[in-house]
């Protein structure tokens, strides 16, 4: 089950997952089945984490931000609050949806700002820091800052 290092509060639903040590998810989020969460963690408050997420170990997540199944975050990247992910690519009311399904990856270290918005089928570079209110729509490599929307490279870090 869970580690007693391991912080949910009352309010989360937490369900099947591995959850790392120290890791804490905070009041209202919601954990969906088959996450996979690294060791010293923060899930902030109303954070929403699809099916199939893979999150790294030191990775933070800021209040109310929504990553849905197809993301993977590897270790130390930060999240701002109310970060927007997404996995269909043109999304529309029909059930089947697989041939537009999307994966997106945050490379080790990578920050994104508040309230900004990944496209799906992207990778963000290690140690590239994404803007707050940026609306990312490609791919950038490491050691960049980038932001707008849509969002640019502003300068290498």
């Amino acid at each position: 089950m869970f580690d007693n290092s391991i912080f949910i509060h009352p309010t989360a639903i937490v369900e099947n997952t591995k959850i790392g040590i120290n890791t804490k998810i905070w009041a209202y989020s919601h954990v969906s089945k088959d996450v996979i969460i690294g060791d010293n963690c923060v899930i902030g408050e109303g954070v929403y984490i699809g099916p199939n997420v893979k999150i790294g170990n030191n990775v933070k997540i800021q209040n109310h931000s929504l990553i849905y199944e197809g993301v993977t975050i590897e270790d130390d990247v930060f999240m701002g609050p109310n970060v927007i992910t997404t996995n269909d690519l043109y999304p529309d009311v029909s059930n089947n949806w697989s041939h537009r399904f999307r994966t997106t990856l945050f490379k080790k270290g990578c920050s994104i700002g508040a309230n900004s918005t990944i496209i799906c089928g992207i990778e963000i570079g290690e140690n590239t820091l994404i803007g707050a209110g940026s609306v990312v729509t490609k791919s950038f490599p490491k050691n960049l800052i980038c932001f707008g929307n849509p969002c640019k490279k502003i300068r290498n870090k």
